[in-house]
C-alpha cells in the first residue's frame, strides 16, 4: 500500500501551518497543489517543497485543483490510494489507522469499498454501522480513494443534479436521503464532489467514514452550525438500519456481478427531460476538435465553462439528431456566434447580448444521420454545453483529465 496525499492551499498559511504537520507521522507521499497569490503564502509553499513527492502552483479554482491532483497522482502507478485533503481540515493525531482500517472492515461486511474518510457529517450518512457509516457524501475536504475509485472520480467529473443523486441512492438502498440530507427536496445542481459516491454506486462501490469523526474543521467563513453541518461524535443511531444495509450489500454485489443494470438510474452526464447534456470538458466524447478556448470555473455548470479567447474560438462535434448549444455573451460585451451543419447546410448566426444572468439556447435541427456541426464564437462568448435530444455514439478513447482543460481565463 502506498498513499498519495493531495494537499491544497491558497493564501491561508495560518491554516496550512496547523493542518500540514498532521501528515508528517503518516506513511504517505504528499502531492502539493498551491494556488497562492500572496508573497508570504507562496513563501510557505516554497519553504516546504522538500516534503512533497510532486508539487505545482495550480490556478483556476478548487475544481481545477482537484482535476490536477487526481491526474497527477494517477500518473504514478505505485500509488494504490489517493487522498484529497484541504487546508482547513485538522486531522486528529491518531487519524490514520482508524481511517485506513475501514477498507478491511467494509470488505468483511460484504462491501466493495472505493473511498474512506476520517470526516463524517451527520446528514451525509446513508446507513450507520457499529463504528463506521456508509456515506452518500463525504466531500472533497478529506477523502481517500482506492486507485480504482480515483479513476472513476476523475473520468466522471462534472456538476451533479441533486434529484438524480437522491433517486439513485433510493433505488439501491431503499433509503430516501431527500428526507433528511441538507438539500432535502430541492431540485438543484450540486458541486462535483457530490458526484463521487453516486458514480461509485453505479459500479457497485461505496464510501465509508469513521463515526465519530477523526478530524475537526478550522478557519470556516461561517461556523459549521450556521451551515447546517454537524461532525459526528459517535454513531448516529437514527441512521442505523440493518435491513437496508443487508439490501445495500446484496444490491451492490449484484451490480458488480452484472446482475443489476443501473445505467438508466445513474448516468455519466446530466440528463434533462430525457436528453443528454455534455458539459464543455465532456465534448471530447462527441469526437470534438476545438481551439481558442479559455476555461473558467463555474460550480453551477460543468463545473468548467469555456470562454472564447482573443481572436475567438471554434468547436466541431459529431452529433446525430437535434441538438442545442447553451451560450452567453461576456459580462461586459456581447458575442457573435456562427453554427453550421456541414451535412444539411443549415446555418445560423445570432448575436449574443452581454451576460446579465440569462443564457441563449441555439437549436440545430437534425435527422437520424450523424454529421459534423461547427461552432464559431467571438472573443468573450461563453459555451456552457451541448444538449443532445437523442443517444449518441461516443468516442470511448476520450477520458477527462486536467491536461484536457484549456488554460484558465
Amino acid at each position: 500500500m502506498r498513499i498519495a496525499v493531495c494537499f491544497s492551499t491558497r493564501n491561508r498559511t495560518d491554516l496550512a501551518s496547523q493542518t500540514l504537520p498532521r501528515l508528517f507521522n503518516a506513511p504517505v507521499d504528499i502531492i502539493w497543489s498551491d494556488g497562492s497569490t500572496k508573497t508570504e503564502d507562496i513563501g510557505y509553499f516554497n519553504e516546504h517543497k522538500h516534503i512533497a513527492a510532486h508539487h505545482a502552483s495550480v490556478f483556476g479554482g478548487a475544481d481545477v485543483g482537484i482535476a490536477w491532483k487526481l491526474t497527477e497522482a494517477l500518473k504514478h502507478p505505485e500509488y494504490t490510494h489517493v487522498m484529497i485533503l484541504e487546508d482547513d481540515v485538522l486531522l486528529d493525531e491518531d487519524w490514520f489507522e482508524p481511517t485506513m482500517a475501514l477498507f478491511e472492515k467494509g470488505t468483511r461486511d460484504g462491501l466493495h469499498v472505493g473511498a474512506v474518510s476520517p470526516r463524517s457529517y451527520a446528514d451525509r450518512i446513508l446507513i450507520q454501522r457499529d463504528d463506521y457509516a456508509v456515506m452518500h457524501n463525504i466531500g472533497a475536504g478529506v477523502i481517500i480513494f482506492t486507485r480504482e475509485a480515483a479513476e472513476i472520480a476523475l473520468r466522471t467529473m462534472r456538476t451533479g443534479w441533486w434529484p438524480e443523486i437522491r433517486y439513485g441512492f433510493a433505488q439501491i438502498s431503499g433509503i430516501d436521503i431527500g428526507t433528511y440530507a441538507c438539500f432535502a427536496g430541492n431540485a438543484q445542481p450540486v458541486t462535483l464532489d457530490w458526484q463521487w459516491e453516486y458514480q461509485m454506486l453505479q459500479r457497485g462501490l461505496c464510501a465509508l467514514a469513521t463515526t465519530p469523526a477523526k478530524c475537526g474543521m478550522i478557519g470556516q467563513d461561517h461556523p459549521l452550525e450556521l451551515q447546517g453541518l454537524e461532525l459526528t461524535t459517535g454513531p448516529v443511531e437514527v441512521r442505523r438500519n440493518d435491513e437496508a444495509f443487508n439490501n445495500f450489500v446484496l444490491a451492490t454485489r449484484a451490480i458488480r456481478d452484472g446482475k443489476i443494470d443501473v445505467s438508466s438510474v445513474v448516468s455519466t452526464f446530466k440528463r434533462a427531460h430525457g436528453s443528454t447534456f455534455f458539459h464543455p470538458h465532456q465534448v471530447g466524447y462527441l469526437f470534438a476538435q476545438h481551439k481558442g478556448w479559455k476555461s473558467r470555473r463555474n460550480q453551477g455548470w460543468g463545473p468548467f465553462i469555456y470562454a472564447a479567447g482573443p481572436g475567438g474560438a471554434s468547436l466541431s462535434i459529431r452529433v446525430a439528431g437535434a441538438c442545442a448549444f447553451l451560450l452567453s455573451g461576456g459580462e461586459d460585451i456581447g458575442a457573435n456566434v456562427s453554427i453550421v451543419d456541414t451535412h444539411s447546410g443549415f446555418k445560423t448566426q445570432p448575436e449574443l447580448p452581454p451576460f446579465q444572468g440569462n443564457f441563449v439556447e441555439v437549436s440545430v435541427p437534425g435527422g437520424f444521420a450523424p454529421r459534423t456541426i461547427a461552432l464559431g464564437l467571438s472573443e468573450g462568448g461563453v459555451l456552457y454545453g451541448v444538449n443532445c435530444a437523442d443517444p449518441q455514439m461516443l468516442d470511448t478513447s476520450y477520458s477527462f483529465s486536467w491536461d484536457k482543460l484549456p488554460e484558465p481565463a
